[in-house]
């Protein structure tokens, strides 16, 4: 036979006993299913949220398409490269670049032609330059080449203080960086 506590002392034990059970049934029980409704409410508020964000998308589909349709017929041939050969739409891109970079006050130190990629129905021709300026020259050579026609977008954008020993060194900028621009996809 055991002998149980009587008086305070059982009351104290039954209390004791009481919330030791309750702390095991809600670590047990109750907090994994609290937790499990936590996660299917979030998961539920994300499906909403994409739900939304598809419907925006959807409406604004036809409008898209219609831009879409109506920069592809501005788009033309004003838009890539002129050349016979990548090689040649290479040699013309760098010339343009030279002259960019001239009304910029930019020096160019160097052109690498990188190899040329297929991108569907056109080829992409890509040349690597570096080169110094003021900040001004750069952000100006920046907005040109971004304003130019054929278009060509920038890539890999590099910008540190120029190691210079001049007296100004501080205020000029060694840049690196890819101007990518596409011609048509015929190979030459």
């Amino acid at each position: 036979m055991i002998n149980l506590p009587v008086g305070a002392r059982g009351r104290v034990l039954a209390v004791a006993i009481l919330i030791g059970f309750v702390g095991a049934l809600w670590l047990a029980v109750a907090a994994p299913l609290l937790d499990w409704h936590a996660q299917r409410a979030d998961a539920l508020d994300r499906r909403q949220s994409l739900a939304a964000r598809m419907e925006v998308l959807v409406t604004a589909l036809p409008r898209l398409r219609r831009e879409a349709a109506g920069t592809a017929s501005n788009f033309g041939t004003q838009a890539l490269l002129e050349g016979a050969s990548d090689s040649l739409a290479a040699a013309a891109m760098q010339s343009q670049l030279d002259v960019l970079a001239g009304r910029s006050s930019f020096a160019l130190s160097s052109a690498e032609v990188l190899p040329v990629e297929a991108a569907g129905a056109y080829r992409r021709v890509s040349l690597r330059f570096t080169g110094a300026g003021s900040w001004a020259a750069v952000v100006g050579l920046l907005q040109a080449i971004d304003e130019t026609i054929p278009r060509m977008v920038i890539d890999d954008l590099q910008l540190q203080p120029s190691p210079s020993i001049a007296a100004n060194a501080t205020e000029l900028l060694a840049a690196t960086f890819t101007v990518i621009a596409f011609r048509s996809g015929t190979p030459g």
